[in-house]
């Protein structure tokens, strides 16, 4: 990743963090951007940033799994499988689980 790439995340980061360097109305309206987007796609406007850089699938969230937040389809593709799931499901926050059948397995 070229500098030009750096500084382009980090100015992003400085001008939606809402920390005193632009007006509330304007963090507020991204918050809920955001948030619609996330409903839309599953991802917030960060990830897509960020998978646009990485040229890989990106969700904040599996960081809470012990997983990478990037993924290539590769990877994400045995990431799954690992799972052992019959029946795959994810939650509002896009996290995954094994759906439980009707047997309850």
């Amino acid at each position: 990743m070229n500098y030009k790439c750096i500084l382009a995340v980090v100015a992003m980061g400085l001008a939606v963090s809402g920390c005193g360097i632009i007006p509330l109305w304007v963090s507020i309206v991204h918050t809920v951007g955001d948030a619609a987007l996330t409903m839309e796609t599953g991802k917030s406007s960060g990830e897509h940033a960020l998978s646009l850089l990485t040229g890989e699938d990106c969700q904040f969230i599996r960081i809470i799994d012990g997983v990478s937040i990037c993924m290539s389809q590769e990877e994400y593709s045995e990431y799954l499988i690992s799972l052992n799931c019959n029946v795959y499901t994810w939650d509002i926050l896009n996290r995954i689980f094994c759906k439980e059948d009707e047997e309850g397995t």
